[in-house]
């Protein structure tokens, strides 16, 4: 049986390292669960991508919020 916890550190360290893609693909799941139901859960849809993002260090780029530039 698989070790679901390295998949998991897995999905993180590569969401981390390509958190555009990430976002689109949390959004992408979000949208296919709102059709496939007939958008009968989307507030439990909404709560499961954001939940997704936390989960993967998300820092919620749909909501326009950026992180700080280094200087």
């Amino acid at each position: 049986m698989p070790d679901f916890g390295d998949f998991a550190d897995d999905a993180k360290k590569l969401a981390s390292e390509h958190p555009d893609q990430a976002d689109q693909a949390i959004d992408k799941v979000g949208q296919f669960a709102d059709q496939e139901t007939g958008n009968r859960f989307d507030s439990e849809i909404q709560k499961g991508e954001q939940e997704g993002d936390n989960y993967l260090g998300g820092q919620g780029q749909d909501q326009g919020q950026q992180q700080p530039e280094q200087q």
